[in-house]
């Protein structure tokens, strides 16, 4: 940098000053935990024509692909020859055929055709990611490939066991996936969100009960000879006061198994005698996309009024209003939160206990592994 000086009386002459620019990289802080497995999308998204699904997972564009033998694919969402998604491809009988110049991949990656010629590049390959298809999701492993253990998908069996009737889908949200942990971590919203459906005027003056199992939390409150929430009212044929709980189950990065149901007041539900009331579980897990947005998918599963059509078309349609009124506040924090200057801090409550636990264990488990060497 130059500057210049002048003497009154004298020629002005240019004084050189020396200024060293530093150049200073900041390093971005993770955001995701990838060595574990996400939902990638329901098995039945991949029952259509083409047999392919784009998604943005981590911020990486992925495509899933259903090969002709029913094998299971998941790609990096771009030819490695001039970057077209291979979303907009077409699957073959040797594998995934790029819709521009026609490369072929088989099921690893592997470039096997270059329409044209008989050589093919020794670097035409597409990252590959392990998939797996289990409890009527498909599960992606985002990380490193060689710790991809299928034990280590979490347990959702309600989703597909023939002793429960589970209904779900998925919401795109435009809102951080640790937002919409906090929102099924602390339930106390119900009251003021869901009052249609799961509320009750009491929800909040029962207390909560915080346990930590290795890397899981759980929260669990219990409302104690109340009357039951709307949708308990009507699906179960329950009447008069209840004892009800909500047994809520956390593990990283982003699994939520919620335990929820009545039982008539008194009847020693609290001591596991459920015995003239209704369970049901309601299971969630999010897949962030980008910073600001996420996959979000659900099912609700019961074990009673199995073969009346029209309960399962309540329950539904009631745990799909009520889930949705739940994006629209996410929607509306992650707005609020974009909108606001960096310096403003957040405050917690009582009821935040839960996610207070649950933020400092994805946090940790977030920093160790950008630590390990891959």
């Amino acid at each position: 940098m130059t500057t210049s000086g002048k003497n009154v009386g004298h020629e002005s002459k240019p004084r050189r000053s020396c200024a060293i620019m530093i150049a200073t990289a900041v390093e971005k802080k993770p955001m995701y935990l990838r060595n574990c497995w996400y939902v990638a999308g329901w098995s039945r998204e991949l029952d259509n024509e083409s047999g392919l699904l784009a998604r943005t997972i981590l911020d990486e564009p992925i495509v899933l692909c259903r090969m002709s033998d029913g094998r299971l694919a998941a790609f990096a969402d771009r030819c490695p020859h001039r970057r077209l998604p291979l979303s907009a491809g077409t699957v073959t009988k040797d594998g995934l055929r790029c819709g521009y110049h026609g490369l072929e991949f088989d099921h690893a990656g592997v470039c096997i055709r270059v329409p044209g010629q008989e050589s093919i590049p020794p670097k035409a390959h597409v990252r590959c990611y392990p998939v797996v298809e289990k409890w009527r999701w498909i599960w992606i492993w985002m990380g490193e490939p060689d710790q991809a253990d299928e034990a280590l998908i979490p347990d959702y069996h309600w989703n597909d066991d023939p002793d429960w009737l589970s209904i779900g889908d998925r919401f795109h949200v435009m809102g951080g996936y640790r937002l919409l942990v906090d929102n099924l971590l602390d339930l106390s919203h119900v009251q003021f969100v869901h009052g249609s459906t799961l509320g009750t005027e009491t929800v909040v003056d029962f207390p909560l009960e915080i346990r930590r199992e290795a890397d899981a939390v759980h929260v669990d409150r219990w409302i104690l000879d109340g009357p039951p929430p709307p949708m308990f009212e009507k699906a179960g044929n329950v009447t008069g006061n209840v004892d009800r709980w909500q047994l809520i189950t956390w593990t990283a990065p982003s699994h939520v198994v919620i335990d929820v149901g009545c039982a008539p007041a008194g009847c020693g539900a609290q001591d596991g005698k459920r015995d003239g009331g209704i369970e049901m579980y309601s299971n969630h897990t999010i897949t962030p996309e980008t910073a600001g947005s996420c996959h979000y998918f659900w099912h609700h599963a019961r074990n009673f009024r199995l073969d009346e059509p029209e309960v399962t078309e309540f329950l539904g349609n009631a745990a799909s209003s009520a889930f949705y009124e739940d994006v629209i506040i996410i929607d509306a924090q992650q707005k609020s939160i974009d909108a606001m200057p960096t310096a403003v801090t957040r405050i917690d409550i009582n009821a935040d206990s839960g996610v207070l636990q649950a933020s400092r264990i994805l946090d940790r488990r977030i920093a160790e592994e950008a630590a390990t060497p891959p």
